[in-house]
């Protein structure tokens, strides 16, 4: 099996190190284009800045080699020279002409699959890997990666019925699948389904946990299921056990362990040092600005005079380009993280003019639905605290449409 083969196999399972298994093919052939721009991408999926060291370096050498390119090659320089300058969109769209001209391109596929993702394009999570389907043999291993993409994207369209039901046929080709465990677990949490929920990620718990990549939002997951379950003693432990953050944690990881405390201080759950834990953890990333959502999970996590000055340095950084992410926090990230300040300050009528403009159209922001439902979920309360009834029940009414049920922290002020 060749290095990209194997890195492929990583990237797609979300276990062992793709971008080492690269670098040491990189240096055994420095001419290995593929290997240069999927470094480049990944590092920047990962939430390393596109200046940085590891994907400057990258790129320095495939636009080096731009010239003997073919046709493949020229798309996945493109697209990687476009995420690391913020264009995720463009990146996007080259790797989408890539699965067009193969559909068997899974490593295209995938870095479409992810960008695709960040950027909230639901419609194209679901598209491109149905697309790409046919193109794989019957319960072969590509077959169930791609499947799993499909799963996510479905789900993200609100097809849960198809969406469970290609993640579970992807789970029993593969059951190390962490990306169908993962869509099977967005179809039970958003059909408020949490003791399925939690028994199907206990139940493959042994194939999903060495997954690195994916290992601490599968917890993430499953500490939902907890709260609606009013299980929150054991969301606690089950964040200090394997949600905690620390100096080396994936970007993904640091977003989970933010969002999961607001969650629990939305209920009136005391976390204690917790924040304080995360905070400095979080404000290293604080001027890197990869994606707006990133720059939101800081906010919420650190002291409000480093959120000013994250607020103030992102509002710089808005203004200076017109890229994908530019334009995303120009419309998203900086709302979302005004209204974040308003809320710790106890200013819920600005928290209701931040989000009631933007939250029946949140998607752009980037993440999943369940990801950007604890901006539905403050802004439900902070509509009720500010005495705007009418919209607290509208949010709440509106969140049931996306997602069954209603949240424990609405539940708790609008019942």
């Amino acid at each position: 099996m060749s290095a990209m083969d194997v890195a492929v196999q990583e990237y797609l399972g979300l276990i062992g190190d793709p971008v080492a298994t690269l670098g040491a093919a990189v240096s055994a052939n420095p001419e290995f284009i593929l290997g240069h721009t999927t470094i480049a991408a990944l590092n920047c999926l990962g939430g390393v800045p596109g200046d940085a060291a590891p994907v400057r370096e990258a790129l320095a050498a495939a636009n080096a080699l731009a010239a003997g390119a073919d046709a493949r090659e020229r798309l996945h320089i493109s697209a990687a020279n476009a995420w690391a300058a913020g264009d995720l969109a463009g990146a996007a769209a080259f790797w989408e002409a890539a699965v067009e001209a193969d559909p068997a391109d899974i490593l295209s596929l995938r870095l479409a699959h992810d960008t695709h993702f960040f950027l909230g394009a639901s419609a194209k999570l679901r598209d491109l890997p149905l697309l790409a389907l046919p193109a794989t043999q019957a319960g072969s291993r590509e077959r169930g990666f791609v499947l799993g993409m499909a799963a996510f994207g479905l789900e993200e369209m609100g097809e849960y019925a198809p969406a469970e039901a290609a993640g579970r046929e992807a789970v029993a080709i593969n059951p190390a699948d962490s990306w169908g465990v993962h869509a099977v677990a967005h179809v039970l949490e958003m059909q408020d389904r949490p003791e399925e929920g939690a028994a199907w990620l206990r139940g493959l718990q042994p194939h999903w946990a060495p997954a690195l990549g994916l290992a601490v939002h599968q917890f993430w997951h499953l500490a939902l299921y907890l709260i609606e379950l009013g299980r929150l003693d054991e969301v606690l432990d089950l964040y200090d056990a394997n949600i905690k953050a620390n100096p080396g944690s994936m970007i993904l990881d640091l977003v989970d362990g933010a969002a999961l405390l607001w969650r629990l201080e939305l209920l009136g759950v005391d976390v204690g040092t917790r924040w304080a834990e995360l905070a400095p953890i979080w404000a290293a990333h604080a001027r890197e600005h990869v994606l707006a959502f990133n720059d939101v999970h800081i906010a919420m996590a650190v002291a409000d005079d480093d959120a000013a000055a994250l607020e103030a340095d992102l509002r710089e950084y808005a203004a200076a380009g017109d890229a994908t992410n530019h334009r995303v926090s120009r419309e998203y990230g900086l709302p979302l993280i005004a209204a974040l300040r308003a809320f710790r300050a106890g200013d819920f009528a600005s928290v209701v003019a931040q989000l009631a403009p933007i939250y029946q159209n949140l998607a752009p922001a980037g993440g999943s639905n369940a990801q950007r439902d604890v901006f539905i979920q403050t802004l439900g309360i902070a509509a009720y605290r500010a005495g705007e009834f009418a919209l607290a029940r509208e949010v709440a009414a509106e969140r049931r449409r996306l997602k069954r049920g209603t949240p424990r922290a609405l539940a708790c002020i609008l019942n």
